[in-house]
């Protein structure tokens, strides 16, 4: 009687992971066992023990090399890393280029005056054309949907969609000296109540976005105050940086130290404080009273601030320079 035997001669072969232009693509081989049938004959085996024994034997895998690690450039593996930013975080390789295009303009165009004001060179960016660079941002950020971003990220898009819709109607209507000169209509002065963007099929003002959106649907509405900018020299700083949810809480307490410690925020005469007219316009934001407005403005005080609040300065008066921030 004829035997066969079934003799197994796998070469198991290591998975190697290749880096090719995209770092998330792997390419795997493996080896297929090979099968052979003999006979005892062939397989030259005196008995089936015999036989059973040298077939294992045969069977198992031979010793093979390990391939040496393939090594991937450090770039490689920051890039594989990246994740897609949201509507609203931008600086990564996934930035849109309306967004990158109006980054740059800001960091082009913003300087940093006397007593820490921050100027636009509205001259400038009318003279290039850059009102376009401005229009297809605004149009980029009326294709998002906030509603589906977090908070902090709803949050840092209405504020880069109100400070880019306040520079776009600027140089929609430069030269001017303030904004207030540009009229919502005949008896209303600033454009704050024009329309401006239409959001998920909404038509909004500027007012619409800073008081019925980011004052009202959201908490603190106080940081807001620094967040947003009117283009004039008594408002807190137009951010030379884009907004991002990331990093919002960190930026708008230093954005807040900087106009606080400024005189547009507070000015020190001995025990006497002349504070924007922001925390008279909007007191409730502040707590609704000098002293609980003297606590907030305490919170972010430098020394020589700090140092007037402790001998005792209390409000005397308000004001504001509406003049362009240029």
């Amino acid at each position: 009687m004829r035997h066969l035997f079934i003799t197994a001669a796998a070469l198991a072969m290591p998975t190697l992971a290749f880096a090719g232009a995209d770092c998330g693509d792997t390419v795997t081989k493996t080896a297929e066992a090979v099968l052979t049938i003999q006979t005892p004959e062939q397989f030259n085996a005196p008995t089936i023990g015999t036989e059973l024994q040298e077939t294992a034997q045969q069977a198992a895998p031979a010793p093979v090399e390990i391939a040496p690690q393939v090594e991937i450039a450090p770039q490689a593996v920051q890039l594989a890393q990246v994740q897609p930013s949201s509507a609203a975080t931008y600086g990564s390789v996934n930035t849109p280029p309306e967004v990158a295009a109006y980054s740059d303009l800001l960091q082009k165009r913003i300087s940093r005056g006397e007593g820490g004001l921050n100027l636009f060179d509205y001259a400038g960016a009318h003279a290039s054309g850059e009102l376009k660079t401005i229009t297809a941002y605004t149009d980029y950020l009326a294709r998002q949907n906030p509603d589906s971003m977090n908070q902090a990220d709803q949050l840092a898009f209405w504020a880069n969609l109100y400070n880019a819709l306040t520079l776009k109607v600027v140089l929609e209507n430069y030269p001017v000296s303030s904004i207030r000169k540009i009229k919502s209509g005949a008896f209303k002065p600033g454009p704050w109540d024009r329309d401006a963007v239409t959001i998920n099929g909404e038509v909004l003002t500027l007012n619409d976005i800073e008081h019925g959106i980011m004052r009202k649907k959201y908490p603190n509405p106080a940081m807001v105050h620094y967040m947003v900018n009117c283009a004039s020299i008594g408002c807190p700083n137009l951010s030379e940086k884009i907004w991002v949810g990331a990093t919002l809480d960190a930026d708008r307490e230093q954005a807040a130290r900087d106009f606080i410690n400024s005189p547009r925020g507070v000015a020190i005469d001995g025990k006497d404080l002349e504070v924007s007219s922001i925390y008279n316009w909007f007191k409730e934001d502040f707590g609704g009273s000098k002293s609980n407005t003297i606590e907030h403005l305490r919170e972010f005080a430098g020394p020589a601030l700090q140092a007037a609040l402790e001998a005792g300065a209390k409000i005397d008066g308000y004001d504001y320079n509406w003049d362009l921030n240029e």
